[in-house]
């Protein structure tokens, strides 16, 4: 059986053959290019919100580093108001040396060290403790937004490829991290550490009111957090007898005042 092709039937295959190959032109070649330029584009968006970012830096540079000698300057004066890093045998060494200078007996001492840095926050009523609690509600404030900001990017860098994964974090850490590093412990007592003291102390009254007068006046930072007032009795020569060896004829019971006071010795590393 002989069959033919009409004109109409050859133009018919042509134009089928010339759209498949259009179709497969467009979609295995012009396609993937249009995505990649698309791709391209985004990347581009980036590098142009972090080359943004960049030159703020640079333009606040000059202010920024007068901030930082300002700071600088500022925490070297305040840290010396500081004792330097004491050990048990220093803190007992200065206060039994105190207690000696005013005539007092030492008869309990009780040294503990943090090791981790003090929390101890300003007086309720002060300005300072004020400005800690704005601080605080600001850090918490940014802490949230950043959380918020990484989990939009994380949602937006989803992929299965580690590299690209792994590139996503570098510009996120990149866009994130200020000029002066990792901000996020600055205004706590990170270089603060406290010694808690109990030390109880007996002698005369006015004597151990010219101790707790001169722990107040100390050029250095020791809160007193408490103190009381007590008596005990104890054997002392008479008045105006001296001998060697004394019997207890020569000795007579005296009641005394003791107090018992806990306070705060603040210490900070000066490298």
């Amino acid at each position: 059986m002989k069959s033919s092709l009409t004109n109409r039937d050859k133009r018919l295959l042509l134009f089928m053959f010339l759209f498949v190959v259009i179709v497969g032109i467009g979609y295995w070649g012009i396609y993937p290019q249009i995505k990649a330029f698309a791709k391209l584009g985004k990347e581009i968006e980036k590098e142009e919100v972090k080359q943004s970012i960049n030159e703020q830096k640079v333009s606040n540079l000059i202010f920024v580093e007068s901030q930082c000698e300002e700071y600088e300057e500022s925490m070297a004066e305040n840290k010396e108001r500081f004792f330097d890093i004491l050990n048990e045998a220093d803190i007992d060494l200065l206060l039994t040396g105190k207690a000696i200078k005013h005539k007092l007996e030492s008869f309990n001492l009780s040294i503990n060290i943090s090791e981790a840095p003090s929390q101890r926050r300003a007086y309720r009523y002060s300005d300072l403790y004020v400005q800690q609690q704005q601080w605080e509600e600001e850090r918490a404030a940014l802490y949230a937004q950043e959380e918020s900001e990484e989990d939009l990017l994380d949602m937006s860098g989803k992929s299965d490829s580690k590299k690209k994964d792994k590139d996503d974090e570098e510009e996120k850490i990149d866009e994130y991290v200020d000029v002066f590093g990792n901000t996020d412990m600055v205004g706590a007592n990170n270089d603060i550490y406290a010694a808690k003291v109990t030390m109880t102390l007996g002698g005369k009254k006015s004597d151990l009111e010219n101790f707790l007068q001169e722990i107040m006046d100390s050029d250095k930072e020791i809160l007193i957090t408490s103190f009381a007032w007590s008596k005990y009795r104890t054997r002392q020569l008479k008045e105006g007898v001296y001998v060697s060896d004394s019997s207890d004829s020569d000795l007579e019971v005296v009641e005394m005042d003791a107090l018992t006071v806990t306070m705060e010795i603040y210490m900070c590393e000066k490298d």
